[in-house]
């Protein structure tokens, strides 16, 4: 479901950036979220999610959202500027690539094998999905 709606979500952000602006659509997403923000806060209360916010899991929150924003703006100028835009895609569809790479340098998750074929084999799908 997950990869269906990021799927469904990129062709959206192509289809809207042929008619606005990269930033016009930054600015409707802050919208979106800012519309969306009663609906998380009866969700959370609903749950019973009691207690303070950790300063910890805020700041690396901030980090998130704040890296999505600035990716999300570039994607945008990106796929507004080609004439391909599922070359774009494909290239952004390997960023598990950068997660692994933080992963491992940051959490000291192990390198098997198995990981480096599966970094290998996308790699090889994007070179692959750009020949002509």
């Amino acid at each position: 479901m997950c990869v269906v709606l990021f799927g469904v979500s990129s062709f959206c952000r192509k289809m809207s950036v042929d008619r606005l602006h990269p930033l016009q659509l930054q600015t409707v997403a802050g919208l979106v979220y800012t519309l969306q923000l009663p609906i998380w806060l009866y969700l959370l209360h609903r749950g019973g999610v009691t207690g303070p916010y950790d300063r910890g899991g805020v700041s690396w929150g901030v980090a998130c959202v704040l890296a999505n924003v600035v990716g999300a703006v570039v994607l945008s100028g990106l796929l507004k500027s080609s004439s391909e835009p599922g070359v774009v895609l494909a290239l952004v569809a390997v960023n598990p690539v950068v997660t692994g790479c933080l992963t491992v340098i940051f959490l000291g998750e192990e390198v098997t094998p198995r990981k480096v074929l599966a970094t290998g084999l996308m790699a090889a799908g994007f070179v692959l999905f750009n020949l002509r």
